[in-house]
């Protein structure tokens, strides 16, 4: 068998051990429990919402059926009344509304009109959550509406896919030419662990929440080790080559470790290849290195010298999307 085939066989053996081996447990605690805990999805609609174009309203004036009337607003803001015509009625409460028609109607049409309002569609304040969330897509603020509010209405993170922050884009106000629009970052763990709810930001019509997913940080180490694989670096602290080979299990008995090589690749796809001394390091005469993402370790060993080295090339490519073998705490 050539040198080929032999990378190819071992290449789909290791690729058979990792789909065996049992998925990574999340990094991140159960923040689904806190977000319903803070959330003021499903409450009553707040009495403070301010109508926009496209909202729907319905209209009674009691005893008085001939004005009775359901209505979408204009896109300028205004309704149509009996005996008032056009009334502006955009960013007004609902009883802000009922006051308005009530002081129109006074005196010149009725003596003591009592006027009800009802919103029967929500349309002029949209908001948009994307990403790492078990239902994405577009909702409509109808009450006074934060950050955790609205990805409560899209079902809740997907821890399983969810980084660790909330990304909010709100766009420039159409009003104000020199404004920009804005991006503001969320840090999930600081705002439903350590509870700094000054983070939870009130929404406003047109905002985009994006929760991104979790960019896969691992590292591979292959060769003459008890559980070779690919692994989860862990994320708020350094990780060292030692460590890397202790979560593969060490070193076998026919592993050379005076000849391992780390193979560090850039982000324009370089190539470069570190020979590493696991004996030195473990006795302290050389400093140990601190591993980076899709870093590979190899250990070489009497049988898996040739197979290992056509193996590097290949792995990070081939394997990045593969089961974590295990996850680093």
């Amino acid at each position: 068998m050539n040198r080929f085939w032999m990378c190819a066989v071992a290449l789909a053996a290791l690729a058979s051990a990792f789909a065996q081996a049992p998925p990574p447990s999340s990094q991140q605690p159960d923040w689904n429990q806190k977000i319903q805990q803070l959330s003021f999805a499903g409450r009553a609609v707040a009495e403070d919402y301010r109508v926009g174009s496209g909202d729907v309203i319905e209209i009674k004036v009691f005893g008085e059926s001939g004005f009775d009337q359901t209505t979408r607003i204009s896109p300028s803001g205004e309704i149509t009344m009996p005996y008032l015509g056009a009334v502006q009625v955009g960013g007004l409460t609902q009883f802000e509304i009922e006051e308005k028609i009530e002081a129109g109607l006074a005196g010149r049409v009725l003596q003591n009109p009592q006027v009800t309002v009802f919103i029967r569609e929500y349309r002029s304040q949209p908001v948009f959550v994307l990403g790492a969330v078990k239902s994405p897509g577009q909702y409509q603020i109808t009450q006074r509406l934060h950050v955790i509010d609205a990805i409560a209405m899209a079902g809740g993170i997907d821890l399983a896919k969810a980084g660790g922050e909330i990304v909010l884009q709100r766009p420039a106000p159409a009003d104000d030419p020199v404004a920009k629009p804005e991006t503001i970052r969320i840090d999930m763990k600081q705002m439903l662990e350590d509870g700094d709810l000054s983070l939870n930001v009130a929404l406003k019509g047109g905002d985009v929440i994006q929760v991104p997913e979790l960019v896969p940080r691992v590292f591979y180490v292959i060769g003459e080790v008890n559980r070779p694989g690919v692994f989860q670096l862990p994320v708020e602290q350094n990780f060292y080559l030692t460590q890397a080979l202790a979560q593969a299990g060490g070193p076998m008995k026919t592993a050379k470790i005076k000849k391992g090589m780390l193979v560090r690749f850039d982000e324009n796809g370089g190539r470069q290849e570190m020979a590493v001394n696991f004996d030195d390091i473990l006795k302290g005469r050389v400093a140990d290195l601190v591993v980076n993402p899709n870093d590979v370790i190899f250990v070489p060993g009497s049988t898996f010298k040739n197979i290992g080295y056509g193996l590097l090339g290949v792995i990070p490519n081939t394997l990045s999307h593969g089961i974590v073998y295990g996850t680093v705490r």
